[in-house]
């Protein structure tokens, strides 16, 4: 019996199911713009889940507001959008009535704003209205700003400016449309322009508290900017004289092969001599020192006697007491990294300080890739271990104006000890870092 009533129960069903398929599928199909605006309304996440198709696939009610071709000749002209100019002289009603309309369907579809497909539904419409040639001054008024509005959703700033300025040129107590168009302007960061009409719009209404907001982000962006302007200038002559005194000193820079990263030279502002950051390495042992400011008039050996000073405490590392004063050469690896240019050290530089990128240091930027990627690669047969014979006798600026010394990130020596079976194996190239 429970079986029985069961089966009953799942026929009711079927029998349900398939008079509802019935009366949907003998529906008529909405086809009024309310209708849609309704039925989507319902499935907004699936519309938003699924992106328009281009601009060019797209009926003429749904081109897309993305960009500055929203509206451009090659949409006006569409033989669709033609169509809908045709039906619209063909309108018993007056152009008045006709702008009305279609601003009300376009008011309508921006209450659905949160999904850009109704957004661009909208300036449809407000288009259509403004192309009926209502000689309502104050309604074509509207239809610009709300456009304005419409294109401000889309991100399409240069028209949502033009419509907002075109919206207070018909109408000047149009608060919407000052608004809208500073809004634009502020988003072009036409500073000083977002300023005036956010006045101007004042004017009208002094009270309106979104104009004043507005008004002091354009007065906080004209003074960022000028603040820009002032370290663009100080930081292009700061780093204009870095690179020349780098090349007078024959300072040929390039990026880091170890990975204490990029400290480059300094220039002492009073003495005018080039500071160094310097890490000596001790490759039999992989242990390291640092000496933080190595001055370009300094001997290496005046260096290498504070590092193995008798009175300093033994090197933890240095079981066999093999590394001495006496006993330790000190070597630089020629050619060790690809140089940058200077050209390429002012574009670092200026982009690391903030200066206002430009596009011409494109190509420079690209190189600069290429050379710490090492894409472009120092050929291996021109890098070999050199010795300074007479530390005491060789200064830092000696050494950099070698035409094979590249301070690679930084300055990087190689402490060996004479006498010690790893100092052959070092020569031979038979270690790695």
């Amino acid at each position: 019996q429970m079986r029985s009533s069961l089966c009953d129960a799942e026929r009711r069903t079927c029998a349900f199911v398939a008079a509802f398929i019935v009366v949907i599928m003998s529906a008529p199909p909405a086809t009024s713009l309310d209708a849609q605006i309704h039925a989507h309304a319902k499935h907004t996440d699936d519309a938003d889940a699924a992106p328009p198709p281009p601009p060019d696939t797209l009926p003429a009610l749904f081109w897309s507001g993305d960009g500055d071709d929203w509206m451009d000749d090659a949409h006006m002209n569409n033989p669709e959008f033609a169509a809908l100019k045709a039906m619209l002289a063909e309108d018993p009603a007056s152009p008045c009535e006709l702008a009305e309309m279609h601003k009300n369907k376009g008011n309508q579809s921006m209450k659905y704003k949160h999904n850009l497909m109704y957004a661009r539904y909208a300036v449809e419409h407000y288009t259509t209205g403004i192309l009926v040639a209502c000689d309502d001054a104050g309604l074509n008024s509207i239809l610009h700003s709300n456009r304005a509005y419409a294109g401000l959703l889309l991100k399409n700033y240069r028209k949502a400016y033009e419509d907002g300025v075109k919206a207070v040129e018909l109408d000047a107590r149009n608060v919407k449309g000052w608004y809208r168009a500073a809004k634009a302007a502020l988003s072009l960061e036409k500073f000083e322009e977002c300023a005036r009409l956010c006045v101007a719009g004042l004017d009208v209404e002094s009270t309106n508290r979104d104009m004043k907001v507005l008004l002091r982000e354009a007065k906080r962006g004209v003074e960022k900017r000028e603040a820009q302007a002032r370290l663009d200038v100080d930081e292009r002559a700061r780093v204009s004289a870095y690179a020349e005194a780098l090349r007078d000193k024959c300072i040929r820079i390039g990026p880091a092969v170890l990975g204490s990263g990029e400290r480059w030279p300094t220039i002492d502002a009073n003495t005018h001599e080039a500071v160094f950051w310097t890490l000596f390495v001790y490759p039999e042992s992989m242990q390291t020192d640092v000496v933080e400011a190595a001055r370009e008039s300094d001997a290496l050996g005046a260096h290498l006697d504070v590092l193995f000073n008798p009175g300093a405490p033994p090197l933890a590392w240095d079981s066999a007491n093999a590394y001495t004063r006496e006993s330790v050469e000190i070597y630089w690896q020629t050619n060790a990294t690809v140089p940058y240019t200077y050209a390429q050290i002012e574009t670092k530089m200026l982009d690391a300080a903030g200066v206002t990128r430009r596009d011409a240091d494109d190509d420079t930027r690209r190189a600069i890739v290429d050379a710490e990627t090492k894409t472009k690669k120092v050929d291996a047969r021109d890098q070999f271990m050199r010795l300074i014979v007479d530390p005491y006798a060789t200064t830092f600026g000696d050494l950099v104006k070698n035409k094979e010394f590249v301070v690679a990130g930084h300055v990087v020596l190689y402490i060996v000890a004479k006498g010690t079976e790893f100092r052959q194996q070092f020569l031979n190239g038979e270690w790695e870092l």
